[in-house]
């Protein structure tokens, strides 16, 4: 059904021009508007995408350690992606407002010339309203004025007034005639002009139309667009976190801070040995850990390297470990510790080795600064060995 303003836009106010004058002004309001509900989704895309690139900065500033850190990073390109999007978007209405805007402006431009082609028609309009409303009231009169004289004759009155009211039912004939004719003529005028502008407006009307449904139509293709790739984003992500199972997850963890694969081996206690040099340690696994060493192994143990060292040393070497054995062998006698035995017999030998008994003043005062610190239990054998 094809629709014609020619046919629909007439009545007895004719102010069908009126209404339709008035649809066209509504059609430029209408496509201000449209730029106005443009804008706020536009700063609601934007609001989005500002909002996922923040909530994408929390994710990839979320704990990067432990078995889950992976996910933050699924999460984080996730909200990326949508945020770049709603961005695009943002930028897809920046241009559709654009077009609004030109459109809007050429259409008030439009408008402009609209109005001032149908001023005729405009003219024509309220004249054919004024002329009918005159022809009314020139019909009212007429009427009276017949009433009136039919009357007057009736009831015989006086032929002056008879003539009177005849001469004024003939002149209110005369003009309800003549604005009759008058509004014929205007009529067919208004008739002209009136289907050309009921053309007009509604050939504007359409191509109207037409291009507001252009730009819901690339506004409609800008959201499909945009939630189709949101879609596939939500859908990428589902299958990322899909495929990130725990097993994997635990794999990732051991490949990245794995320590090693080699458990710790046994330990065993190692008994300490003291040397001519220094107090080194041998394994001895069949002594327990709070036994004392008795004198008698060691002295044989001391024996045997002191008497290798013997073929090798001079003969004053060989004297001075001599007396280092005897001094050590008393000290056993007294030393209810055996990390304190220890600790003397190293001394001990230490002093016995070095060069420090060549110089009796400084061998004295080492004597008995150490006897000073010493329970008496310990102070005999050094004093014995150092007098």
């Amino acid at each position: 059904m094809t629709v014609d303003f020619c046919d629909h836009f007439w009545g007895e106010r004719n102010n069908g021009f009126d209404v339709l004058y008035h649809n066209m002004k509504y059609g430029q309001i209408a496509s201000k508007e449209l730029v106005e509900f443009f804008r706020e989704r536009l700063a609601i895309e934007e609001t989005l995408s500002k909002l996922l690139g923040k909530l994408a900065k929390q994710a990839g500033g979320n704990c990067i350690n432990g078995t889950f850190a992976p996910l933050w990073q699924v999460l984080k390109a996730s909200s990326e992606r949508q945020s770049t999007l709603h961005l695009q978007m943002v930028q897809r209405f920046q241009e559709l407002i654009k077009d609004v805007t030109k459109y809007n402006e050429a259409q008030h431009k439009n408008h402009k010339n609209v109005k001032e082609g149908e001023s005729g028609t405009l003219e024509i309009v309220q004249s054919i309203q004024s002329t009918a409303i005159t022809l009314s009231k020139a019909k009212e009169v007429y009427n009276q004025r017949f009433v009136e004289f039919e009357k007057l004759k009736r009831e015989n009155a006086s032929a002056k007034d008879v003539e009177r009211a005849e001469q004024k039912f003939q002149k209110a004939c005369d003009d309800y005639k003549h604005l009759v004719e008058k509004y014929g003529l205007v009529r067919e005028e208004f008739e002209r002009k009136m289907l050309s502008a009921c053309r007009r407006f509604q050939d504007l009307e359409e191509a109207h139309l037409k291009q507001m449904k252009v730009f819901l139509k690339t506004y409609g293709e800008v959201l499909h667009s945009g939630h189709e790739t949101i879609v596939s984003v939500h859908s990428e992500f589902g299958h990322q976190c899909g495929d990130a199972t725990v097993d994997k997850l635990l794999e990732q963890f051991v490949t990245n801070k794995a320590t090693g694969t080699e458990k710790p081996g046994p330990k065993h206690f190692e008994t300490a040995d003291v040397s001519a040099g220094g107090v080194t340690c041998a394994p001895s696994p069949n002594l327990p850990v709070s036994q004392p060493i008795p004198a008698s192994h060691n002295g044989e143990k001391t024996t045997k390297k002191e008497g290798n060292k013997q073929e090798q040393q001079q003969s004053s070497a060989g004297r001075k470990s001599k007396s280092s054995r005897r001094t050590s062998s008393l000290l056993n006698l007294f030393l209810p510790s055996h990390g304190t035995l220890l600790f003397v017999r190293s001394f001990v030998n230490f002093l016995s080795t070095s060069r420090v008994i060549r110089f009796p003043n400084v061998f004295i005062r080492l004597s008995r600064h150490l006897l000073s610190f010493l329970p008496c239990a310990f102070r005999l054998p050094i004093f014995v060995f150092a007098f």
